[in-house]
């Protein structure tokens, strides 16, 4: 009754696949929708520089305007 038989190992083979392949499919259809990203919307990092002078990290921005004005 509980014998291993080639059938009962390709049919248990068959449903592992399926089960992993459905699993990557629903995930990367998952992924697809949340990585949908509207280009009008800003960037929500800032890029910043060490300033030895300050101690501390600052925008580029203000590096270069300080910059500027020396």
């Amino acid at each position: 009754m509980f014998g291993f038989s080639i059938g009962k190992i390709l049919v248990l083979a068959v449903i592992v696949l399926g089960v992993l392949y459905g699993y990557k499919i629903i995930t990367n259809s998952s992924l697809v929708k949340h990585n949908k990203k509207d280009d009008s919307e800003p960037s929500s990092r800032i890029d910043t520089v060490y300033d030895p002078e300050t101690d501390s990290y600052v925008t580029k921005e203000s590096v270069k305007k300080s910059k500027k004005n020396q």
